[in-house]
């Protein structure tokens, strides 16, 4: 053989051998290092809350909400809540005036002029709730004399994730009368 020819041969022979040496058995090496099981611990500073208690509202189904004055005469709804980047609510903006939105103007209060109640408004006098009905009766003078008995539904114990309506020490006039309320890319136009 040629020293070319020889050459050529231990290299094709070294080339073929690489793979094979890098193959061992697993007794011989050591297993792979492999990720660490995922963990169920909290990242730090992260504190997972798993259930609003109740009083605590979410923010999507305040919008809507009706807000009544002190006699329970509806004087609006809130349209807006405005947040801080801390998550703080600033203003709540209320639509007053107008019919169907059409004429309609915003007023901003502080969140905490508004006194938040869970229960709906109870407009008639209820009686006892008649057993397993969940109604209850009023008796009440009938025009001419005599009286009338009406059914009227028990009071409201649904535990609801927003509350039923605001009640706002102010008249619609107040309202109606308050400075406009303008969001910063309206006031920038």
């Amino acid at each position: 053989m040629s020293r070319t020819t020889l050459a050529w041969v231990v290299a094709l022979s070294t080339i073929a051998a690489t793979p094979a040496l890098a193959q061992t058995t697993p007794a011989q090496n050591p297993p792979a290092a492999t990720s660490p099981a995922p963990t169920t611990a909290t990242p730090a500073g992260a504190d997972f809350i798993t259930q609003a208690p109740v009083g605590q509202y979410r923010a999507t189904k305040l919008v809507g909400v009706n807000i009544y004055n002190s006699d329970q005469q509806s004087i609006g709804e809130v349209n807006e809540l405005v947040v801080d980047k801390a998550g703080n609510i600033k203003a709540v903006v209320i639509g007053v005036g107008g019919f169907l939105g059409i004429g309609q103007k915003n007023v901003a209060l502080p969140y905490t002029a508004i006194k938040w109640e869970d229960k709906a408004l109870q407009t008639a006098t209820v009686g006892m709730a008649a057993p397993g009905t969940g109604t209850a009766t009023t008796t009440a003078p009938a025009a001419g004399g005599g009286t009338t008995t009406a059914t009227v539904p028990a009071a409201d114990t649904t535990v609801r994730d927003y509350p039923d309506h605001g009640i706002l020490d102010m008249t619609k006039e107040q309202l109606q009368s308050a400075p406009d309320f303008k969001f910063a890319s309206e006031a920038a136009k």
